[in-house]
């Protein structure tokens, strides 16, 4: 990913340049991709738990953006209108994968998750997980892609419960549960690593939490 620093528009900035950007001035939207792609990416990277997938898919959110562009009506932020395109487009490729492993079942696919799950949290695996800060990256991909999805859009990104409602197309309180729950299943896995709830709230991962890590802990019952 490029290593640039973030551009920082307040929202009064960030309407007149999309205005900008849908009267033509089309170049301006590399601008909008500055500002948004890590927080895109990192979203991306805890949901499919794959960097080369993360990077594909992110590129993929900003060129539908840019095609889209005119069709944004500021009704919700930019920011939420551009990470349901990013999810949406996560989502499908989930589905893809899903897809394209049940095509080999029987015994040997079996016995290939099995080992992949083992790996995840051998001592090893966990040992280089300490040394290069992913720990919660590691634990997150144990989860299943419906609760490592809702923990990246509310605890990594901090998006509002109805936001995320809207993007699962959920009741308010279904997202509130389904949370909850993601949100014990991944302390137990981190608890069954060796990683005390203090570690989700240092953010010791590779994921850019977006100072939401904290919320893994504190957040348990809302």
């Amino acid at each position: 990913m490029d290593s640039s620093v973030n551009t920082v528009l307040t929202p009064e900035e960030e309407m007149v340049l999309i205005a900008t950007i849908q009267a033509g001035q089309s170049a301006k939207f590399e601008i909008l991709v500055e500002n948004y792609q890590r927080r895109i990416y990192a979203t991306l990277l805890a949901m499919l738990g794959n960097r080369q997938d993360a990077e594909d898919i992110t590129q993929d959110t900003f060129i539908t953006a840019f095609r889209k562009i005119k069709q944004y009506e500021q009704r919700s932020s930019f920011y939420t209108w551009l990470h349901r395109i990013a999810f949406n487009l996560a989502i499908d490729l989930q589905r893809k994968q899903k897809r394209t492993t049940k095509k080999c079942v029987g015994d040997q696919l079996l016995e290939t998750q099995e080992s992949s799950e083992s790996q995840a949290t051998t001592p090893d695996a966990i040992t280089i997980a300490k040394e290069t800060g992913q720990l919660v990256q590691l634990a997150m991909s144990r989860l299943e892609p419906e609760r490592r999805n809702i923990i990246a859009l509310r605890d990594l990104q901090g998006l509002d419960y109805s936001d995320i409602a809207a993007m699962l197309d959920l009741p308010l309180g279904t997202v509130r549960s389904r949370l909850h729950r993601a949100r014990l299943e991944l302390k137990d896995i981190m608890e069954s690593m060796g990683m005390g709830p203090s570690c989700a709230n240092q953010g010791e991962s590779g994921i850019a939490p977006n100072n939401r890590s904290s919320a893994l802990s504190q957040e348990g019952n809302t």
